[in-house]
């Protein structure tokens, strides 16, 4: 993509983006594309739905971190998570979001993502870009995340080799989600680079990301 281009990703919540497509994300900004995060939700608790106190706190700061260590900008909505769902209140304030950022391209989430909140954003953004000249692709599901009967079957993978570095300083942003203990990371981490690695694999590369090609139009 010669022609600099307004790109926007939207996430369910802040790491979403940096997990699924950091490395594609590092990749637009060092090309010169401007790319804006837009996350709807900031999680504040922990596995057991109870609010967790550094996660109450340092969320938003984490996410600002993460986006600025991959040259991207960032939007929070702030929505509430109790009520977030794909309805008309939230059509609009995407709707109008995307009127303001103006993007050639959106990255979502995966429709068959099996947490709600991705579900919901994704059927958003589906009307959302229901009559307009915007492509769209989706990234794959949240990793570690449920086991559905659909598989996620990419058209598009982008070789992001030379980013990775870039990708895995923002995920190392979210201490509230890697960090077990100090400087000691979990499981969940090393799962998002083996990813990375195995779609990688499957282009001849070391590292890549995947998407499925809802809309893509020639630009």
């Amino acid at each position: 993509m010669k022609k600099k281009m307004n790109i926007v990703a939207i996430s369910p919540h802040a790491d979403d983006v940096e997990i699924a497509m950091g490395g594609t994300v590092a990749l637009l900004t060092s090309q010169g594309h401007n790319v804006t995060i837009v996350t709807s939700i900031l999680p504040n608790e922990n596995i057991n739905g109870k609010i967790d106190s550094y996660m109450n706190k340092k969320r938003k700061q984490e996410q600002l971190n993460a986006a600025k260590a991959l040259g991207a900008k960032v939007e929070i909505l702030g929505l509430d998570k109790n009520e977030f769902t794909f309805n008309r209140k939230f059509i609009k304030i995407f709707d109008d979001k995307i009127k303001q950022l103006k993007p050639s391209i959106i990255f979502s989430c995966w429709e068959h993502d099996t947490h709600q909140d991705h579900q919901s954003l994704a059927k958003i953004i589906f009307s959302v870009t229901r009559k307009n000249n915007i492509s769209l692709y989706m990234y794959e599901a949240m990793l570690p995340g449920g086991i559905n009967t659909q598989a996620f079957n990419p058209q598009l993978f982008i070789n992001v080799t030379k980013t990775m570095n870039k990708k895995i300083k923002a995920l190392k942003c979210y201490k509230s989600v890697f960090i077990r203990k100090k400087n000691n990371y979990s499981n969940y981490f090393e799962s998002i680079i083996g990813r990375a690695r195995f779609r990688g694999g499957m282009i001849g590369q070391k590292y890549a990301e995947s998407f499925v090609v809802v809309k893509q139009l020639k630009l």
